[in-house]
């Protein structure tokens, strides 16, 4: 494998929503939920997701709501909980890499990804089954 297809969607309101959640859960790789930071990264998954082609049909309102919805999720369950979820509906290779390069998409955002960052990969890569390489080619899939 060299690359990965991306889903071009519609996803069903799971697959949206276990998308944004491992945007979300990539930030709170550490174990700690802080509120500001989640805040934070609703906005950048707002704005990223704004762009999506296969979401044309949601409002900006209505894509805050959802991350909002995502968050509460996260807060009340926890971190682990929600991602062993996450990792249960995007079940596919296609959907697990594509999830990887969305949390990558963010975690660039600001032009870089810090190495604190890369704590979340590891996260991911471990509860999505993923090899490094195939972490490597979701990085490089939104440089």
């Amino acid at each position: 494998m060299t690359a990965f297809t991306k889903p071009t969607g519609p996803f069903t309101n799971d697959e949206l929503r276990a998308y944004i959640e491992t945007m979300m859960l990539f930030a709170v790789a550490d174990g700690t939920v802080r509120k500001a930071e989640l805040n934070m990264v609703q906005m950048t998954v707002v704005g990223y997701l704004e762009s999506h082609p296969s979401l044309k049909g949601m409002t900006r309102q209505q894509l805050i709501d959802l991350c909002f919805e995502c968050a509460n999720a996260i807060y009340d369950e926890g971190p682990a909980v929600r991602l062993t979820k996450v990792a249960a509906i995007l079940s596919t290779e296609q959907q697990r890499m594509f999830a990887l390069s969305m949390a990558a998409a963010v975690a660039g955002a600001d032009g870089y990804i810090q190495t604190g960052e890369r704590a979340g990969f590891a996260l991911l890569q471990r509860a999505f089954g993923l090899t490094v390489e195939q972490v490597r080619w979701a990085i490089e899939a939104f440089d």
